[in-house]
């Protein structure tokens, strides 16, 4: 019974992950079916807004500084994608990918020459509580964190499923030709999807500082396991993303309660990176499987 309340309490205490990786892994699949473009540079987008609303919030106050913040995470994204993923369509994918590595270096470097390296409170709006549950604390920030997660994420799906945007962006991924010929701008929707990627790396990386603090460094990584949640749920699936954010989630959550494994340093990482790899490999041979079959009809 003691161990079933101990992992209670780590699945509760794993709901703020999930949260944030669903809005960053959602980022990153959109963004990845709007230009075939994996990108390096989404945490430095979750990072950046986090600074930005921190300096507005003593100018014009903690909501509109939020509000700042995620903007700026939209207006990042566009940026990254006119004038240097754009540019570099015509090279290749892969010198598209090196150039949004190259962002990142160039943002994180700005981010900590401006405003240092010293953990810096991020900008919240909702009043600081602690929730004790069991033997765990959730904070107000932990929970605004997962409720607008879960929010944003449905207002994500009902925009793709039933929007004419949504329709233009999901023809442009498949055949940027033919959307053009159908009257669809294939730019336009690259870039209204780096737009909507961006608010989203905005709105996690200003909730996520709330709940953890800033820093150039530790918030630019935070995006590594939705970068793994994506990787378990396919990088174009959107749904996909939601599953594999809530298995990385649980994973970084429930290994510390697993006994003696729990209690080693690096041991969620470990577990996770195990998990993705299980999984890759299934799902590649899947794959395989289903190439020969129908190489075979």
């Amino acid at each position: 019974m003691n161990e079933l309340k101990l992992v209670a309490d780590h699945v509760i205490l794993a709901l703020p992950l999930i949260g944030a990786y669903a809005l960053f892994g959602l980022g990153i699949v959109v963004i990845y079916r709007a230009s075939r473009v994996l990108n390096l540079a989404h945490g430095a987008m979750v990072m950046l807004p986090g600074y930005i609303a921190y300096s507005a919030a003593p100018r014009v106050g903690p909501a509109l500084g939020l509000l700042v913040g995620i903007l700026s995470g939209g207006v990042l994204g566009v940026l990254v994608e006119r004038l240097v993923v754009r540019r570099l369509r015509p090279i290749s994918q892969t010198a598209q990918t090196v150039g949004t590595v190259a962002v990142f270096a160039v943002l994180v470097a700005l981010a900590a020459k401006v405003w240092g390296t010293e953990v810096l409170p991020g900008v919240t709006v909702v009043p600081r509580h602690a929730y004790q549950v069991g033997v765990a604390v959730v904070s107000s920030d932990d929970l605004a964190l997962f409720v607008v997660a879960a929010i944003a994420s449905a207002f994500f799906f009902a925009l793709f499923r039933f929007t004419s945007l949504g329709l233009a962006m999901r023809l442009a991924a498949d055949n940027r030709r033919a959307a053009a010929l159908m009257g669809i701008d294939p730019e336009r929707t690259t870039s209204a999807a780096w737009l909507i990627a961006g608010l989203f790396a905005g709105l996690g990386g200003v909730l996520l500082a709330g709940a953890t603090g800033l820093h150039p460094y530790i918030n630019s990584l935070d995006v590594l396991p939705a970068f793994v949640a994506v990787l378990i749920g396919g990088l174009e699936s959107t749904s996909g993303a939601l599953v594999g954010s809530v298995a990385v989630g649980l994973a970084i959550g429930l290994v510390p309660s697993v006994g003696f494994i729990g209690d080693q340093e690096g041991a969620p990482q470990l577990v996770l990176a195990i998990v993705a790899f299980v999984i890759m490999a299934l799902r590649g041979r899947k794959f395989q499987a289903s190439d020969v079959r129908s190489a075979l009809a």
